[in-house]
């Protein structure tokens, strides 16, 4: 009976679907990240303004490679298909957290500058 099973998997083959979900980065990293990079902006920011824009480069590289992955056209799809828009979302959410700590660290300094 067992060589029956293997033989009819050898003569019958399916299609085998690989999953794209677990080689990619999981959101809940995104908003580490994000939250993370939004404080050391944030405090940057606040304490001299090109220390802050210094500081948002790696973040910002960061989240440009992830951006190209997700929308890149073998991967891209089948995330989609996968996690669904709100993954991507989330991504594009989380990338906003750095830039509203920068803004808002910049315009905290301005206010205490003056």
């Amino acid at each position: 009976m067992l060589k029956l099973a293997f033989l009819s998997v050898l003569v019958y083959p399916a299609t085998v679907f690989a999953e794209v979900s677990d080689k990619e980065t999981s959101s809940d990293l995104f908003w580490k990240i994000g939250l993370a990079a939004a404080i050391v902006c944030f405090v940057g920011t606040r304490i001299k303004p090109w220390l802050g824009i210094i500081c948002f480069i790696p973040v910002a590289l960061w989240f440009g490679i992830l951006f190209l992955e997700l929308h890149s056209p073998d991967v891209g799809t089948h995330l989609r298909l996968e996690q669904g828009a709100v993954y991507f979302l989330q991504a594009y959410a989380a990338f906003g957290m750095p830039l509203c700590g920068l803004l808002a660290g910049y315009f905290w300094h301005r206010k205490s500058a003056a």
